[in-house]
């Protein structure tokens, strides 16, 4: 969800068992344990994701700024949450006898993540960037067809390769527990951006999708990346596929572009026409959650938004650093705690 904007609009992303919200000059991933404990990490924002001005707002180039910010802060919480996992798996086998295991995600564990991350994106650009205009070039009948066509055809099989993957990742129990997860950091900033205070029971009461959405991202870089490879024409296979790749950043620019506008003017009708279809795909990534979901989602909010204070009957969340590792915390007026 895109959350640098002029006047901030505060947003994050779903993460195993927990929910990651970015503000203004910090980030904040709320993760709920088996026993029902929530830790909580908060760190500042490195760099110039904490600056409000800066070349790295302008138009046109916040876009691939905000997507590459977006990947290294969601992969820094996906960490984080796969940490307090198996920090609490291993304190499960510590009270039943069990050997103890190596602490915490080790530095191997953690570039064998970084090097997934990798070889994750590498698949993302082969399936969703590169296989569609091949498969086009398999379809009988389209060498006398014109471009326009031809880069409909090949949208629409990009489309159905993004549907079908999540399909098939969504029967995955785990997955499913993700997108309910996604759900609750959608109804948590309905709920605050509505005005009303940001409650669990108000909160669930509130619409899972959202229209500043990665998921609506995806599906206008296609729709967009239809419209400027006409431009290009239909060259040989192997020209079309660098151009592929390199129109993704002026792609990318754009689509953030019109993203931030259906985000900043969500009551005009200019804004509801660009948003359906991206709400309409959210559906398939999204699931209505429960309401310890939606508490861990508000955990991570009120961290990062000052104007957003902790429901009274919440008690302080475990503050603890990025290998979980608890924090000695007091109570503070924002009702979070904080280190000693």
């Amino acid at each position: 969800m895109d959350t640098n904007q002029d006047e901030h609009y505060y947003g994050g992303q779903a993460v195993i068992e927990g929910v990651m919200m970015r503000g203004t000059d910090r980030y904040a991933v709320g993760v709920r344990r088996q026993d029902g404990q929530v830790y909580l990490l908060s760190e500042p924002l490195a760099g110039y994701a904490g600056r409000q001005q800066g070349w790295h707002r302008w138009p046109l180039i916040r876009g691939n700024y905000a997507l590459i910010e977006a990947l290294s802060l969601g992969m820094k919480a996906l960490q984080f949450s796969a940490q307090v996992a198996v920090r609490e798996e291993q304190q499960m086998a510590a009270a039943e006898g069990a050997a103890p295991q190596p602490a915490g995600v080790s530095g191997l564990s953690r570039v064998w993540m970084g090097l997934t991350m990798v070889a994750g994106i590498a698949l993302g650009l082969g399936l969703f960037a590169l296989l569609p205009t091949w498969v086009v070039s398999l379809v009988p009948g389209t060498d006398q067809m014109g471009t326009i066509a031809k880069n409909t055809i090949e949208g629409l099989v990009r489309l159905l390769v993004v549907v079908g993957y999540i399909l098939a990742i969504s029967v995955m129990p785990y997955v499913r527990r993700v997108f309910e997860y996604h759900g609750a950091e959608h109804a948590t900033i309905n709920c605050f951006e509505s005005g009303q205070a940001v409650t669990p029971e108000n909160c669930v009461t509130f619409s899972p999708l959202h229209p500043r959405c990665g998921t609506a991202f995806i599906l206008l870089v296609i729709v967009v990346k239809i419209v400027i490879n006409c431009f290009l024409g239909w060259p040989t296979l192997w020209l079309r596929l660098l151009l592929r790749l390199a129109v993704l950043p002026p792609i990318a620019a754009i689509s953030y572009e019109i993203l931030r506008y259906a985000g900043r003017h969500r009551s005009s009708m200019l804004a509801r026409v660009l948003a359906g279809p991206g709400l309409l795909l959210q559906m398939l990534t999204t699931r209505q959650p429960n309401r310890q979901q939606v508490e861990a989602a508000i955990y991570a909010l009120a961290a990062v938004a000052p104007e957003v204070p902790l429901p009274a009957d919440m008690p302080p969340a475990q503050l603890v650093t990025a290998d979980a590792e608890p924090i000695p915390i007091e109570a503070d007026d924002h009702g979070l705690g904080r280190q000693l």
